[in-house]
């Protein structure tokens, strides 16, 4: 059950960020240090290593938050 929600929230978030065009760098460290690398080490299958492929490939923009709050 943990790998199919980690899939769900991979595919899903990965997806918006895609149909986006860029991602912050803040949102890509969440996605892939706290979701996929925690997914790929318990098996995680080849569709979210396909979504995190065009992830990486995203523009980086800044954050929209500044550290000032």
């Amino acid at each position: 059950m943990l790998i199919g929600l980690g899939h769900d929230r991979i595919i899903n978030l990965g997806m918006s960020y895609i149909e986006r065009g860029w991602i912050t760098q803040d949102e890509y460290e969440n996605l892939y240090v706290y979701l996929y690398k925690p997914y790929q080490e318990m098996g995680g299958n080849g569709s979210a290593k396909r979504v995190m492929e065009e992830v990486a490939r995203l523009p980086i923009k800044n954050s929209r938050y500044s550290a000032e709050g």
